[in-house]
């Protein structure tokens, strides 16, 4: 008679929203190639848009680091650049800046959230994976060293 291990209530709990957030970041526009925009008028989004592209490269080696509330802000993101780019299709000019604002500070929302998680995922041994995601980890580290030192001038 063979036995099946037991699992517990909470180990398949965990096992199911691993796997769901599996299945929401392969299915999400933003583990799906999709990127942070980098090509806008306004070079303080562009600049955003680089963050926000170093956080994923990194968590597209570490994915199961990613929480549920980057999930969120980078669908929300990704709504808003869309929109940003029918306004501009549009050319409704009064439009793309209310468009821009929010979309720079959906980024900032990326940038605080899923910033966490990728800073996890690089203490976590991500950081080993390739040069390039170390040297984006090392990058996390000094802005988390910058904004320290902000908040104590």
């Amino acid at each position: 008679m063979s036995q099946c291990p037991s699992f517990s209530l909470s180990s398949f709990r965990h096992l199911v929203s691993v796997l769901v957030l599996g299945a929401v970041c392969l299915a999400s526009p933003a583990w799906a190639g999709g990127s942070a925009r980098t090509d806008d008028d306004d070079p303080s989004v562009n600049a955003k848009g680089v963050v926000v592209n170093n956080i994923l490269a990194v968590l597209r080696v570490s994915p199961n680091s990613a929480g549920q509330s980057c999930l969120k802000n980078l669908d929300e993101m990704h709504k808003v650049q869309k929109q940003l780019d029918v306004e501009e299709t549009a050319q409704r000019s009064v439009d793309i800046g209310l468009v821009r604002d929010v979309l720079e500070s959906d980024m900032e929302s990326v940038i605080s959230s899923c910033g966490k998680d990728a800073r996890t995922a690089c203490e976590g041994g991500a950081a080993e994976q390739n040069a390039r995601v170390s040297k984006i980890c090392s990058q996390l580290s000094e802005l988390d060293s910058d904004e320290q030192s902000d908040d104590l001038q």
